[in-house]
């Protein structure tokens, strides 16, 4: 997270080789407050289509779509990039994306009624610019013709600043540096994460860190449950309904906004009377490659590894072709593009048709088992396609004073060798015979899970891992990690404290994963329950996540499992075209013979070499 951050912050204030003929204006909205725009146009007198991003990094930050500036000019379009209200030059208050459909709306309603605009508007951005164009497109100015939103956020709760458990570090980070907010500021007090553990309470850790005061990361802790306040900016059937422009989005495997991309084209499409005018493209992607094509953001040069995976050749696309010859569509009435409502890179290879719009695939079950415990690496916790046929159980003890550190590696948040955690006895780690088949998945992923504990609010935190031969263990999944508090189980809209030692069924969704699995790998699943500082530690204590200044109290976290029948599993579901999975046990066996035959006859030779010395 640390190198998502520094780098984030680099690109936020270099500078860039943009056009520099623009002219900055102050548009008024409807409440009288100013947004501050840069018009990029050629000096003529002809009408243009329009371009639009509403950004809250700065404008003038190499965020920014600013950078394609001379691109579209050359291509015949305005560009008009904006500071979102509260943010860079623009007056008012910041909001998480509560004031961007009515702002967008007016600003939109500006830009077309211009002499040099032909009253053709489309949208650009990625982000936080990309998700903000779905509510703005609800509003139905008929100036707005189509929008490309790309690597977008979810839903309130499942995504930042929360995902499931509030992330200091990245509500302290967006709210403190990124977002171009009034107070925010480059330099903090307290940069060393560790020494935040030990303040409480949570909601004044911005004065401890950065100096000052954040009100919009103290209203986040305000509201920690899926009140009225996230419900604005829930997109309900009805809004998508509203959508009746035609929209395209790119996201990438390795994007953390790859899921809500995904649910966004699925929703759209299911509720739009246009389903046949969306488009995704999905790719072996990050954060920062997926709107371009697999090609870095900033540096134009192909994004060759992520984490420990080599992108292979065929996987790029011209990404910012792709979005001109779209706006080509809908902007200046040219050719309709001929692409597949889904173009979607899976074994190594595009595939195209109606992705993830049909549930055509198997049900894979893997249930978790333990015959003397699986505590670390060295336990004996197993994944195998069959449940026990009695009910037994595994356990640790989670000390939030003593949390898994989410910092240690500053590329957590890619597929790296995450065999380095594994070492803990607060980790539960769950391994599966040796494949003799390649083992191919594609959808969400589901981890299912009976769990107790002896506090009244907990949390537990998953990773799914391919084991390579050479024993490897690479985290997989688009996000740093996927996770659920307890007191969210029934649903973010409450918050519902445990009994103490009572069984509760929990199930963590991974989201959409695309993975192939191949013969002589393992797959791993390993269960902890906390990845501090992307997550806050939680006390133990049920008390409100902000409030809380009770001490932390440490947990006997237990996981059940055995028989379905009985009520009491734990297992992982899998999506795939595979009908089957096939292991090969004896080969485990093998291995672990060979390294006890092993041990066993060092230790004989050592004995023997030692008494002949003696005597």
């Amino acid at each position: 997270m640390k190198f998502f951050i520094h780098l984030f912050l680099f690109y936020i204030i270099r500078l860039n080789s943009a056009s520099t003929n623009f002219e900055t204006k102050f548009i008024s909205m409807r409440d009288g407050v100013k947004l501050a725009i840069d018009i990029y146009k050629l000096n003529k007198s002809d009408k243009y289509p329009v371009i639009l991003e509403i950004i809250p990094y700065g404008k003038q930050s190499y965020l920014s779509f600013k950078r394609e500036s001379n691109f579209w000019l050359d291509n015949g379009y305005v560009l008009i990039v904006a500071d979102s209200r509260g943010t860079g030059e623009s007056e008012g208050e910041f909001d998480f994306l509560t004031n961007e459909a009515n702002d967008g709306y007016d600003l939109i309603d500006w830009i077309y009624k211009q002499e040099w605009s032909n009253g053709n508007i489309g949208m650009r951005g990625f982000s936080y610019s990309g998700s903000n164009q779905w509510f703005i497109a609800t509003k139905q100015h008929p100036g707005l013709k189509c929008i490309t939103p790309s690597a977008t956020l979810g839903r309130p709760m499942e995504h930042p600043p929360f995902n499931g458990v509030f992330s200091p570090e990245w509500a302290l980070s967006w709210v403190g540096k990124f977002a171009q907010i009034k107070n925010n500021s480059l330099s903090w007090l307290n940069e060393n994460s560790t020494s935040w553990l030990k303040h409480k309470p949570l909601k004044t850790l911005d004065v401890y860190v950065t100096g000052r005061v954040l009100p919009l990361y103290r209203k986040f802790l305000e509201h920690t449950k899926l009140d009225s306040y996230w419900d604005q900016i829930v997109m309900k059937p009805e809004n998508y309904s509203n959508i009746k422009i035609p929209t395209l989005s790119f996201t990438g495997w390795y994007d953390g906004t790859l899921y809500s991309t995904i649910m966004r084209f699925k929703d759209v499409v299911k509720y739009s009377s246009k389903k046949d005018d969306h488009f995704l493209i999905v790719g072996p992607y990050n954060h920062f490659s997926g709107v371009t094509g697999g090609y870095d953001l900033f540096t134009g040069e192909k994004v060759n590894t992520i984490g420990n995976v080599k992108i292979n050749d065929n996987s790029y696309l011209p990404g910012q072709n792709m979005t001109k010859e779209f706006f080509n569509w809908c902007l200046k009435n040219e050719t309709k593009p001929k692409w597949s409502k889904a173009q979607v890179y899976v074994k190594d290879e595009w595939q195209n048709g109606d992705i993830f719009l049909n549930d055509d695939l198997n049900n894979i079950y893997l249930y978790l088992s333990s015959e003397k415990g699986a505590n670390s690496i060295n336990g004996d916790g197993k994944l195998s396609l069959n449940e026990l046929d009695k009910t037994s159980n595994d356990s640790y003890e989670y000390d939030p004073d003593h949390p898994v550190r989410s910092d240690i590696n500053p590329e957590i948040i890619y597929p790296i060798d995450i065999s380095f955690y594994l070492n803990r006895s607060d980790f539960l780690v769950y391994t599966s015979d040796v494949l003799l088949n390649t083992f191919s998945i594609f959808g969400e992923v589901k981890v299912e899970l009976t769990i107790s504990s002896n506090v009244k609010d907990t949390d537990f935190v998953i990773f799914l891992m391919d084991v390579h031969e050479d024993g490897s263990s690479i985290k997989l999944g688009s996000m740093g990690s996927n996770q659920i508090r307890t007191r969210y189980r029934e649903g973010f809209d409450k918050e519902v404290l445990m009994e103490p030692n009572k069984m509760y069924k929990i199930t963590i969704n991974m989201y959409e994963i695309s993975h192939e699995f191949l013969p002589g790998h393992r797959i791993r699943l390993a269960i902890t329950s906390s990845f501090y500082p992307l997550l806050s530690a939680n006390s133990n204590n049920g008390n409100p996540t902000g409030d809380d200044t009770d001490p932390s109290i440490k947990s006997i976290q237990t996981l059940h499992y055995g028989s379905h029948l009985k009520g009491i599993n734990s297992r992982i579901h899998f999506k795939s075209k595979d009908s089957a999975i096939e292991f090969n046990s004896s080969y485990r066996l093998c291995i672990e013979n060979i390294f006890l035959k092993l041990g066993l006859y060092l230790v004989i030779t050592s004995l023997v070499l030692y008494f002949a010395d003696y005597f």
